[in-house]
């Protein structure tokens, strides 16, 4: 047993902080394992963390403004955090870091070693992470610094070099990151003398005298010198990890479904050392975990209501949308004033026009729920009605479909449904009194029940109930969603009838949410193309075969804004240079906008997470510019990746992750 074991003190373990922070969500903060300071029982409220760390017995957390929380043992100072606004940190043994908005490194708490006096200078740093009594920090160049305790060489021998991305300290060792996916250690040598010479590794994290090392197809690899009583070698085979975080004696990974697992000391719950720390909590959704001396720490998902609305404030028709109509000469839709208005000529003989769902329809096999506001001037005499239709096949929706809307006819204003299909069939109107209001449709999906309303979801509030229909009658197949209305003879003007607000509230669409992003490259350009239309790949691969060259499926993306924290990726051209430019970013897209005369705005190409919203399943797309043609290129290879940073840096630069999308 080795010094550092024998003093059995435990330091920061946690994703390497530029790994960590990059695949955070703003989440929650939840521990597990020894309470003996509060590390556990005191966390921080709140739903906004990005970031976490883990000394001995005290935790930090970073939130999405900035803000650093600390909690648990303060006996040193290394819970009394500084003023400022921060972008990543660490923590030691007993003392804390974090980098300022600035890029300079602030240390509070235990400074036995000069590891918080000693703080090396400089406002570039990306990362920092702190050992038993030293720390070492990630330059934005891609250089390394460490200052503190250098019993081991962990100060003094830091390995040179100018393209390390990701750094982990453990109680008398570091280990590091290149851009290649190789790795460097050093210090303690029971800690490093067995640092794999091969292989390609995306994250790492360093223990007492231990290292873990995630490989580039989720692959947990362990080295170093650790009690074989606690079996930290035993590592969960498989591949498809996506994080993982070295404690004292226990280690810990995230399974690509969001599952934590551990091993090591603290599997069971008794006497010390096994209290609970390799013990995660079931039922979560982790986003980052770290682990400390007895204790852990995690990140997990708030929960995701997978919205998918349209409140037509845009007055053009969305990607979410494909119309429908019998004529759209006499009855059609038109996106206006900021709301989905119907309108018709006097020629319109029962024509009515629909908006159905593009890309995505509601999964039949789980509960569901929609609504969506109507405006509807009921005059005596119009046969007219707007309505919200569920079929599940839009080809043959008149033969299997409900239709719940509202409508007006010779004699009176009404509501109604109607339920079509080969073994059911049902309708019921009644009287309406009011010009404007709400359906609401909703599905029980225990008892195969479809309640529609006026007045709110559910069977409590049901004007009508359908039963033995979505399972029975049609199998849970997916359901398609329209919504419009129709006319026969009766000219609707604007204002007179209308929809808004269209919120599928309640439930998960189908995977067909997701479409293929194809990449194409042009030899005589320089530059990249991506689109997810199936009929522009067609056209480029079949008129300009000399042009565009197709690469086949780049990665893919959002058809629809399925989830709330999807956003839209832009595309621009460039008509002198014939160079497309994509964007997820807001601001830039609104200053590209200004540049008229350089860029021409083409829409939203599709959907993807921006960094810091992404599920766990989600993979990073990786962006490199050409600074010669202005053109950019995307990969979600990390291969491809390590490739373009090795062999072509005069080429195209590496711009880190552009967004988040799926493989």
């Amino acid at each position: 047993m080795k010094w550092l074991g024998m003093i059995g003190i435990r330091v920061l373990t946690m994703l390497a902080v530029t790994c960590l922070v990059s695949v955070a969500r703003a989440d929650q903060l939840q521990a597990w394992g020894d309470d003996s300071a509060h590390q556990v029982s005191d966390l921080p409220a709140g739903s906004d963390y990005v970031a976490i760390a883990a000394g001995d017995e005290h935790g930090l957390a970073l939130t999405s403004d900035g803000a650093v929380v600390a909690w648990g043992q303060n006996g040193e100072g290394q819970c009394e955090v500084p003023t400022g606004v921060f972008t990543a940190i660490g923590a030691g043994a007993h003392f804390s870091l974090a980098i300022r908005a600035g890029g300079s490194v602030a240390a509070w708490g235990n400074d036995d070693a000069g590891q918080v006096s000693g703080v090396t200078a400089g406002t570039d740093y990306v990362a920092v992470d702190g050992g038993l009594l030293f720390a070492v920090a990630l330059r934005s160049n891609g250089t390394l610094v460490a200052w503190g305790d250098d019993r081991y060489g962990q100060v003094s021998d830091v390995p040179p070099g100018r393209d390390f991305t990701a750094i982990a300290a453990g109680d008398g060792h570091a280990v590091a990151l290149r851009s290649n996916g190789s790795l460097a250690a050093w210090g303690y040598w029971g800690a490093v003398e067995e640092t794999p010479a091969i292989g390609s590794y995306v994250a790492i994290s360093a223990g007492d005298n231990h290292c873990l090392a995630l490989t580039d197809e989720g692959r947990i690899v362990w080295w170093g010198d650790a009690p074989q009583a606690h079996r930290l070698d035993d590592v969960p085979a498989g591949k498809g990890y996506v994080g993982i975080a070295a404690g004292y004696l226990h280690d810990l990974a995230i399974d690509s479904d969001g599952s934590a697992v551990g091993w090591g000391a603290g599997m069971q719950t008794g006497k010390q050392p096994d209290l609970g720390q390799a013990d995660p909590p079931a039922g979560h959704l982790f986003t980052a975990v770290a682990g400390g001396l007895y204790f852990s720490v995690g990140l997990i998902q708030n929960p995701i209501v997978h919205t998918v609305a349209d409140d037509f404030d845009d007055n053009r028709q969305g990607a979410m949308w494909s119309l429908e109509a019998d004529d759209v000469s006499t009855c059609w839709l038109d996106e206006v004033n900021e709301r989905l208005e119907l309108r018709a000529t006097s020629a319109a003989s029962w024509a009515s026009a629909l908006y159905f769902s593009e890309g995505w329809a509601v999964d039949a096999t789980q509960d569901f729920s929609l609504r969506i506001e109507y405006r509807q001037d009921a005059k005596l005499g119009d046969h007219t009605w707007l309505s919200i239709v569920l079929t599940p096949d839009v080809d043959n929706r008149g033969s299997r479909h409900v239709e719940f809307g509202v409508g007006s006819s010779d004699s009176n204003a009404y509501r109604w449904i109607e339920t079509i299909d080969r073994s059911v069939k049902y309708s019921r109107s009644a009287h309406r009194a009011h010009d404007s209001g709400t359906l609401f449709i909703s599905y029980d999906a225990s008892v195969d029940e479809l309640y529609v309303s006026e007045e709110g979801y559910g069977v409590e509030n049901a004007w009508a109930t359908i039963g033995d229909l979505v399972q029975d009658a049609w199998g849970s197949q997916a359901v398609s969603v329209g919504i419009g209305g129709g006319s026969n003879r009766v000219a609707i003007d604007s204002g007179r009838a209308y929809l808004d607000n269209f919120v599928f509230e309640k439930g998960s669409p189908t995977s067909g949410q997701l479409s293929a992003v194809y990449r194409f490259w042009s030899p005589r350009l320089g530059t990249h193309f991506y689109t997810a239309s199936e009929a522009e790949r067609d056209r480029l691969t079949k008129e300009y075969p000399y042009t565009w060259a197709f690469e086949g499926i780049g990665f893919s993306a959002g058809a629809v804004p399925f989830d709330a924290d999807l956003a839209p990726v832009y595309r621009f051209w460039a008509e002198k240079s014939g160079v497309h430019r994509y964007t997820i970013d807001e601001a830039e897209k609104e200053r590209l906008l200004q540049q008229k005369d350089i860029w021409t705005f083409e829409g939203v190409a599709f959907y993807a997470y921006p960094e810091g919203r992404q599920p766990p399943e989600a993979q990073p797309v990786y962006l490199f510019s050409n600074e010669v043609t202005g053109g950019q290129f995307y990969t979600i290879s990390v291969s491809e990746r390590n490739e373009l940073i090795k062999n072509y840096p005069d080429v195209l630069a590496f711009r880190g992750v552009g967004f988040y999308a799926y493989e």
